[in-house]
């Protein structure tokens, strides 16, 4: 059976955060565990959530473009066994597929009235909402934002001007805060997210995302509106420059 997309209701990002945030108190209360880093995101899947992970490289999963499953009957979580060997990849799909059970299960089979339960897969093509829906909480699973900003915290202020300084920023976070099974355009998206880098492009974890030449700012701890004024009025000063010949004005 497959369900129709728009039953699953929008959900703010905040309010995704928020069950992200609620899942990991849950499990630290049921366990007696003190928060940690990196977030033991296979324990919380099998241990507090009850599912099976199960590595396959068959059937739909013979197909390196699906990543992972979700079967709700069954309590299993599926892994392309083609991401089994990329720590942050895999650790990001599982993340996701917890987030399908947190944010799409009920929805899911109730809609599907006693018929069979089909997979729910995750795959790199273009994202319904559900799935971009699963994505954001698996990046505030894995990278709550209050260790994210306490960390960046940590990070001396400079301008950031390039990919690269974004993905070194993003290894510096990492290392920093202990998030060692992200990858890091896990993070620099995670940072983007977080309004660290506001006017930054999503990366991609492709060549791809070196060539497209775009400039932004990365500040520390700023609030969105106040990293938004101060990037617009960067940009009037820098085409002010430009329009005089690099001159300013006295």
């Amino acid at each position: 059976m497959s369900v129709d997309p728009s039953i699953f209701p929008e959900l703010g990002g905040d309010a995704i955060e928020r069950k992200a945030s609620q899942l990991l108190r849950d499990y630290y209360d049921q366990s007696g565990r003190k928060e940690q880093f990196p977030v033991p995101v296979e324990v919380i899947a099998e241990q507090h959530l009850g599912y099976d992970i199960d590595i396959v490289d068959d059937g739909l999963f013979s197909d390196p473009d699906y990543l992972g499953g979700i079967i709700f009957d069954r309590n299993v979580i599926q892994v392309n066994a083609a991401v089994e060997a990329h720590e942050g990849r895999y650790n990001f799909t599982l993340a996701h597929e917890i987030g399908h059970h947190i944010l799409h299960r009920d929805i899911y089979l109730a809609a599907r009235d006693g018929e069979p339960c089909d997979i729910l897969c995750r795959d790199t093509g273009e994202k319904p909402l559900i799935e971009t829906q699963a994505d954001r909480f698996a990046a505030a699973l894995l990278m709550p934002e209050h260790a994210v900003r306490r960390t960046v915290e940590e990070y001396p202020f400079r301008r950031v001007t390039s990919v690269r300084g974004l993905r070194a920023m993003a290894a510096k976070v990492m290392k920093l805060g202990g998030f060692t099974n992200v990858s890091n355009t896990a993070m620099a998206n995670r940072l983007i997210t977080l309004g660290y880098a506001s006017a930054a492009v999503y990366q991609t974890g492709t060549a791809h995302d070196f060539s497209r030449g775009s400039g932004f700012m990365v500040r520390r701890a700023f609030p969105l509106a106040v990293q938004n004024t101060l990037w617009k009025l960067y940009s009037r000063v820098t085409r002010r420059k430009k329009r005089s010949g690099g001159r300013s004005k006295r």
